[in-house]
């Protein structure tokens, strides 16, 4: 009987009841997920997957650790509740068989058939022998225990041990290539399709193990179950496929951006069908979730929206109760003599070095180079999620004794921890980088001789664009403009920055010819010049105000210059890497070979691709998965060039809404409150500037909209563009500033865009005016609209390293600008950032900016200009 009123009755909530088996299991389940997630924050900086931190969990749980504590397993986990706790582990681990299946991508199998055979074949026969090989000395020293409930055939024992160390998890294969950025790579395309070939023929050996356990008393019940096994597998594959799809079609399923919950239902009923199935014939109900999963159409993007639907749960909780419950089962204290840790490193070992070198020599064998080859065989040597399964079911079947079960999770877990450290070692970024160069060179030595004809676009490949004096500033121009969004808030502050930095009418455009019609709006990477210098030049008309200290100029096209440039764009969509499926269908399926495959699938890249054909911008797009501590290393490690302009948009300052509806502004008392904020509101790792500063070797500009979410703007304000030069004298992030000033009226004068653009110098300047002037003069250059030049002195302290106030306050004061705080809402101040360093990405000028701009509500625009002060030398491949 059920007892009534809890713990205030004298209730002990410890003592296991079967009437109301709920209330321990809670109890279970929290102290089982809040140890995984906290074993996982330590893990997860070291690029380790959550399996490890799950396993390892349920191994302090159970009898090796906390299982020595007297009375801790009969009060914890008592035999009598470990059936639900198994139940709800079951039920995760069939759901995970169904992702698992939908994660199988026949079409790219077949694009890549040979290779996808030949190495997942190889890679998983060469363990699979050696596998045979260790499980006679296995046998003999531990098979059939004396405390065995069954007596184990030496075929089962040999051919189970032979899948354990045969078998590649190819869920954390794809989470470890997308933390890696592999994903698109050489390697890791063969990786992909070698991976599911394994994993493929892993499942139906491990299938066939249990078979033979399951009916080696009577060997024709083997046949039976082969036989129904096969059967019901080209009953779902076939017609059963082919109804499903003519289904979802005629229904409109694959339209919605959604399954419907009829839709999902019926899915997963057809999941339980096929898992109660082949449990009932003597299988495994796993196998028939598998099954299941197979058969759900990948048209447009099907099972990412399915997933998506039913994953959570299932991921959060049961599948980590699952992989606890292996770790429960796990008796270290069992292993107690010699020979047993022999054996364990004799499997680790094994099931390392066998993977290792057969998927080297296959990988070196299809024209892969030593170090890439060396790569491929290292990540096939991955067990994680997918061994842990399969020594789980030996446990459960009784083909394998608890201490045998406790040597291959310890292989599992070392060869799963490994791997990702192996990879990185024999196949470093540096050198991926360099392969990836090495690839592109040849296919475009290939495609197209001429391009490597020409002068001009062999410099912007070297990235010689100089801009060290006023003289550079007519010829300079960027190669690519690369845009990094890395949450959805920034779309609007991107396309706000492209539209004055690219739209306007622009010289040498791609001829679209019969040849490359459809790779027009392909980026080559290099910009387009104009064929001509003949046309006319732009006069710039140089006028004095003797009223004022202004100098103004005047704008008016008549000859091209670098502002005529027609500039590629690439979207980057930096996507966050998290541990759902749904990440991992998306990330896997993004080595399609259509130009256009990213852009049509992701919903952000596409309003840019929109954006792009309105505006007849040169456009390309690409999808990067990235976890929250690696984004600044993702996005340095981008194949880029130094005349490449990186535009990061972020998030600044935004109004809050009160209860009452009213609109609050949040004050920032200093540089750090800011700080955190545009950290936390960007989504971005405290290290991220750091960490960027280190490793870009490109010109970047961070555009920090403070605007952002009010909902009183005027929109039809004008606008203002005002560049800030604190220092005295000119660097090339000051130069790389002033031709972003000027790039941006050019363009704003093409779209008759009229704007308000002021540039604030240091008083101590003298000649930036004469300079200025000069420069004008020198190329004819005139505009319509003023483009002011205002001195501002400034104070030193007696130290003479920091100005006694900051620039910023100095012009915000200065009556030649005379604006209040509602004028600064359009606003834009762009301030050049010379030292970009690692140890403090930000100089005092633009710390201070950032915070004014935060408070005062207008944006900012950090320029820097990256300077290679170093002689790279050329390295060679090894071949």
């Amino acid at each position: 009987m059920a007892a009534i009123g809890g713990v205030l009755s004298g209730v002990n909530p410890f003592v296991y009841n079967s009437s109301s088996p709920l209330t321990l299991f809670l109890f279970q389940a929290c102290l089982i997920l809040a140890t995984c997630n906290l074993i996982n924050i330590p893990f997860s900086r070291i690029r380790q997957p959550k399996v490890i931190s799950e396993v390892i969990a349920g191994v302090i749980l159970g009898p090796t650790v906390f299982g020595q504590i007297p009375n801790y397993t009969k009060t914890v986990f008592p035999a009598s509740s470990i059936p639900g706790l198994t139940l709800v582990a079951n039920l995760g681990i069939i759901l995970f068989m169904f992702f698992l299946g939908l994660e199988v991508d026949t079409e790219f199998i077949k694009k890549h058939l040979k290779t996808a055979i030949s190495i997942g074949l190889v890679t998983l026969a060469v363990p699979f022998g050696f596998g045979c090989l260790l499980a006679i000395p296995l046998f003999h020293a531990y098979g059939n225990p004396s405390d065995s409930v069954r007596e184990v055939k030496f075929t089962v024992f040999m051919v189970f041990i032979a899948v354990s160390l045969a078998v590649t998890a190819f869920p954390v294969l794809c989470r470890i290539l997308n933390e890696l950025r592999l994903i698109k790579d050489r390697a890791g395309i063969v990786v992909l399709g070698a991976g599911i070939i394994n994993d493929i023929m892993g499942w139906v050996l491990l299938a066939l193990s249990v078979i033979l356990s399951n009916s080696e008393s009577s060997p024709v019940n083997t046949v039976y179950i082969l036989l129904c096994t096969f059967g019901w597998f080209l009953v779902y594959f076939y017609p059963l496929k082919y109804i499903l799809k003519w289904a979802l079609i005629r229904t409109h399923e694959l339209d919605r951006t959604k399954p419907s919950t009829f839709a999902t239902m019926s899915i997963l009923f057809i999941m339980f069908i096929s898992a109660y199935f082949t449990d009932i014939i003597g299988v495994h109900p796993i196998f028939g979730a598998f099954i299941a999963g197979l058969v759900v159409p990948r048209e447009n993007h099907y099972v990412v929206k399915l997933t998506e639907r039913m994953e959570d749960i299932p991921n959060i909780v049961f599948i980590p109760i699952y992989f606890a419950v292996a770790g429960l089962n796990v008796d270290l204290t069992l292993l107690n003599e010699r020979r047993d840790w022999g054996y364990v490193f004799a499997t680790i070992g094994i099931a390392i070095a066998t993977k290792v070198v057969s998927g080297t020599i296959m990988a070196k064998i299809h024209g892969l180079f030593w170090r890439e080859s060396a790569a491929v065989g290292v990540l096939m040597s991955c067990k994680g999620i997918v061994e842990i399964v399969v020594l789980t079911v030996g446990l459960n079947a009784g083909i394998i004794s608890k201490k045998i079960f406790g040597m291959f999770i310890l292989m599992a877990l070392v060869s799963t921890f490994v791997t990702t450290p192996l990879t990185q070692l024999v196949y470093p970024t540096s050198y991926r980088m360099q392969v990836n160069e090495y690839i592109r060179t040849k296919e475009n030595k290939k495609e197209d001789t001429e391009i490597l004809d020409n002068q001009d676009v062999e410099n912007e490949d070297n990235g010689e664009f100089p801009l060290t004096s006023f003289s550079d500033i007519n010829d300079f121009h960027f190669t690519e403009v690369i845009n990094v969004i890395n949450t959805t808030e920034s779309i609007s502050p991107s396309l706000e920055v492209i539209n004055l930095l690219m739209i306007g009418k622009m010289i040498g455009r791609p001829e679209t010819s019969d040849r490359n019609k459809d790779l027009s709006r392909i980026s080559t990477g290099s910009t387009l010049r104009s064929g001509t210098h003949k046309l006319k030049k732009l006069s710039w008309i140089l006028t004095k105000n003797a009223d004022d200290n202004d100098t103004a100029l005047s704008v008016i096209e008549e000859k091209p210059c670098g502002f005529e440039t027609a500039t590629p764009l690439k979207a980057i969509h930096l996507r966050l890497l998290t541990e759902r499926t749904t990440d991992l269908l998306q990330s896997s399926s993004l080595y399609n070979d259509d130009p256009y495959f990213t852009a049509n699938t992701d919903p952000i890249l596409q309003i840019f691709d929109i954006f792009s054909r309105l505006s007849k911008i040169q456009f390309s797009s690409e999808v990067i998965f990235s976890t929250m501590r690696e984004k600044a290393t993702n996005i340095a490690s981008i194949a880029l060039k130094k005349s490449d302009l990186v535009l990061l948009p972020l998030n600044g300052a935004s109004y809050n809404t009160s209860s009452n509806f009213n609109n609050v502004e949040e004050k920032y008392n200093n540089f750090e409150h800011i700080y955190s904020h545009l950290l936390g509101l960007n989504e971005l790792p405290s290290n991220f500037f750091k960490v960027l500063a280190a490793d870009l070797k490109t010109n970047i500009l961070m555009s920090i909209s403070n605007s952002g979410g009010r909902l009183n703007v005027d929109r039809f304000k004008k606008k203002s563009l005002n560049l800030l030069l604190p220092n005295p004298n000119l660097a090339s992030s000051d130069f790389l500033a002033l031709y972003l000033l000027l790039l941006m009226c050019h363009r704003g004068k093409q779209a008759t865009d009229s704007t308000n653009s002021t540039i604030f110098v240091n008083s101590k300047n003298l000649q930036f005016e004469e300079s200025l002037s000069n420069m004008f003069v020198k190329n004819g250059w005139s505009h319509e609209s003023l483009i002011r030049v205002v001195p501002i002195d400034v104070e030193q302290k007696p130290d003479n390293l920091v100005p006694q106030v900051p620039f910023i306050e100095s012009v915000l004061d200065n009556t030649e600008l005379a604006l209040e705080d509602g004028d600064l809402e359009e606003a834009s101040f762009i301030i050049p950032e010379n030292y970009l360093e690692e140890e403090n990405p930000f100089s005092f000028e633009t710390k201070e900016t950032i915070l004014k701009g935060a408070n005062k509500r207008f944006n900012v625009m950090i320029v820097h200009r990256y300077h290679d002060v170093t002689t790279v030398a050329s390295s060679s491949l090894e071949l």
